[in-house]
Formats: structure tokens, C-alpha cells, sequence
């Protein structure tokens, strides 16, 4: 688990990345968020404590992390790209009420890298879709309020 910027710093060195002050911030804003962030969220974020950090530089470093496998982009929002600091292979629940996206902790034969039936697999996404349960509880009251009144 990463929780210093010396482990940060590691990381980036391991994966031949210059571990600079801004790609430190950055992936420190990565990792501590979990919330798998948008080129947008984490500028609005970072800007306040890197106030020269363009959109451009975030993306082509977020795009190198991705490359080295420091992070995971995904696509599973048809409408934008996040980012995931965790990147051992596992499987996303977005919900289609909030767009939020969830890691789940679930284990499935096929979510692993590697051969298989002669295949060399070297990205796994697993992506379920629905309505979270925060969204779904906030509908129920929201329905049950409706029927009283």
C-alpha cells in the first residue's frame, strides 16, 4: 500500500519515471483519492496546490503512469476517462444514477493476466452496471415520501 511520498517516489523510480514534484502530486492525488478521478476532478484538485499544472501536462502524465502500469485508465463512463491507482487486477461497478464507480472485491476465475487458451492477456476489466445501493436507497425513501404525501 502506498501511503508516503517516498513510496510514491519508489514507484515512479521502479518504473523508470523522474519522480518529479508535480508527477509526485499527481500520483499522490491518484492513490489517496479512490475515487477513480477525471483529467477534470484531479486538475480542480491539484491546481490549488500546483497552480502552473496545465490539463495538458496532467494528461500525458497520467497516459505515461498508464503505460508503465503505475495506474489503470478506464473507459467504463462512456463519457469520460478515470483513473485508478489500483491496478492488480479487479472488477468496477458504475452506477448509472450517480456515476460513481466502485471497486469490487470479487473473485472471478478470469481476472487474472497471463495465458490463457493460448492467448497472452495482458489488461483484465470486469465493468458491472446498475444503480448503487447509496442511489437506490435515496429512491426508495424518495418513492415512499411521494406515496404519503
Amino acid at each position: 500500500m502506498i501511503t508516503t511520498k517516498d513510496d510514491l517516489k519508489d514507484m515512479l523510480v521502479s518504473k523508470g519515471v523522474k519522480p518529479t514534484f508535480q508527477r509526485l502530486s499527481i500520483l499522490g492525488a491518484v492513490f489517496e483519492k479512490r475515487t477513480h478521478p477525471t483529467i477534470k476532478s484531479l486538475h480542480g484538485e491539484l491546481v490549488k496546490s500546483v497552480p502552473t499544472l496545465s490539463k495538458t501536462t496532467l494528461y500525458s502524465t497520467l497516459e505515461l503512469f498508464a503505460h508503465k502500469g503505475i495506474v489503470t485508465a478506464l473507459t467504463i463512463d462512456p463519457t469520460k476517462v478515470r483513473y485508478d491507482g489500483h491496478t492488480t487486477p479487479h472488477h468496477h461497478f458504475f452506477c448509472d444514477h450517480c456515476a460513481r464507480i466502485i471497486d469490487l472485491d470479487l473473485a472471478c476465475a478470469n481476472s487474472r493476466r497471463g495465458e490463457f487458451e493460448g492467448h497472452r492477456i495482458s489488461e483484465v476489466h470486469g465493468y458491472f452496471k446498475g444503480i448503487c445501493k447509496e442511489c437506490l436507497t435515496k429512491d426508495h425513501k424518495k418513492h415512499n415520501l411521494s406515496r404519503r404525501n
